[in-house]
């Protein structure tokens, strides 16, 4: 079969971009393009859990079903609430963005969802790709691919940690959350098998997401992540015996290794592998909400045309990534009285800029001046001086 574009996976990135592609044309006026979007999962149900400074419009804001202006960090010595009326922490639950955004790809019968059917190769010919799936090969003059990519090689000077959690919707028989303050990080926990925190989102008083997140080279077994949730939940909230409604876990790399927005000219890198995730926190559902609405843009402006793929995070923030997990890859002792300091020391509005990727030039000096000034500075040099030996 044909199709003017295939996008390989539908999940966040790949069901953003199709939705944005089908209400930019009916905004326009224009024929919606044929799109194709390939999934291995048989059916779209709850796996993960996104969350966000807001800063940016886009078509899932019916999705957001939690809503915190002020939220909470500690590590063993502090504990420091923070808030801002502008830029409120947001959770989409990803069945929620499912629902939604499938609700509108069916409006659109130039969109459509092969679900149960996993991309096996992508190839380019003469005159665009050939998109080789279990049941058939698919004709496109563009594919967008949002499948994880291969794992990079190691060694070199890049950092390559991994942001690796699991957590578990608790109800308890008794209010034990403050429904109006998330904790996002509570690093008062054994750190001894890397950066370790705890993060709850409380959705009632008696209800709440509770995971447990390591920033460390590695994952680890299931049982470690099991007993954290487990004596967490005890010595925190008195839960010996919490009802678990659900549970997830995940893992999302902490490089600062630059991200290839392009497999070939006619293959172009969707989320996670477009890199859009924001190497020292792992935020990433504005920044997919953002290149897809610039990418569906460029396609439906310039018809035909090689789409110009827009840079996925600002090339400061980059840099200021990169000076963060040298730090912590060197220190990670340093990492949990870091962070606090970031919220207890940057005024909040400025603090959610920076950790979504919204700073301005005048913001990372500010930030600079929250943290260790000579161990970061150091980390800047020697980030310039392993930029420079790249370039040259």
């Amino acid at each position: 079969m044909r199709a003017d574009y295939v996008i390989a996976g539908a999940g966040c990135a790949g069901l953003s971009l199709a939705v944005q592609i089908a209400l930019q044309s009916r905004r326009r006026g224009v024929p919606c393009p044929r799109v194709v979007l390939i999934e291995p999962r048989a059916r779209h149900a709850r796996d993960r859990t996104w969350c966000y400074w807001r800063f940016v419009d886009h078509p899932f804001a019916a999705a957001v079903r939690h809503r915190w202006t002020r939220w909470r960090v500690a590590d063993a010595d502090r504990s420091r609430v923070r808030g801002s009326e502008r830029h409120p922490y947001e959770h989409v639950p990803s069945d929620v963005f499912y629902d939604m955004a499938l609700g509108t790809l069916a409006e659109f019968p130039e969109i459509e969802l092969r679900r149960g059917c996993a991309v096996r190769a992508i190839r380019e010919t003469a005159s665009g790709c050939e998109v080789v799936t279990d049941a058939e090969v698919v004709q496109a003059r563009l594919v967008f691919d949002s499948r994880p990519g291969p794992a990079p090689a190691p060694g070199g000077d890049e950092v390559d940690l991994l942001q690796h959690f699991v957590g578990w919707e608790v109800e308890a028989p008794a209010p034990v959350f403050d429904p109006e303050v998330p904790t996002l990080m509570d690093f008062a926990v054994d750190q001894s098998r890397g950066i370790h925190f705890m993060y709850v989102l409380p959705f009632a008083p008696t209800r709440a997401l509770v995971e447990t997140t390591y920033i460390s080279p590695a994952s680890l077994p299931d049982a470690t992540y099991e007993d954290d949730l487990r004596g967490y939940l005890r010595a925190r909230y008195g839960l010996t015996a919490p009802e678990v409604r659900w549970r997830e876990r995940g893992a999302i790399a902490m490089t600062s290794r630059p991200a290839a927005l392009r497999q070939s000219p006619r293959v172009i890198h969707l989320g996670l592998r477009g890199g859009l995730a924001k190497g020292s926190t792992g935020y990433a559902f504005q920044a997919i909400q953002r290149a897809s609405e610039l990418l569906a843009r460029e396609l439906l402006e310039r018809p035909g045309a090689p789409p110009r793929v827009p840079a996925p995070r600002p090339a400061a923030a980059v840099a200021m990534d990169r000076v963060l997990l040298a730090h912590l890859q060197r220190t990670p002792s340093r990492g949990p009285p870091l962070f606090v300091d970031l919220f207890e020391r940057l005024p909040p509005d400025l603090l959610c800029r920076f950790l979504s990727d919204h700073a301005g030039p005048l913001d990372y000096p500010r930030v600079m001046l929250a943290t260790p000034m000579a161990e970061m500075t150091a980390a800047v040099v020697r980030s310039r001086a392993l930029w420079l030996r790249a370039a040259t």
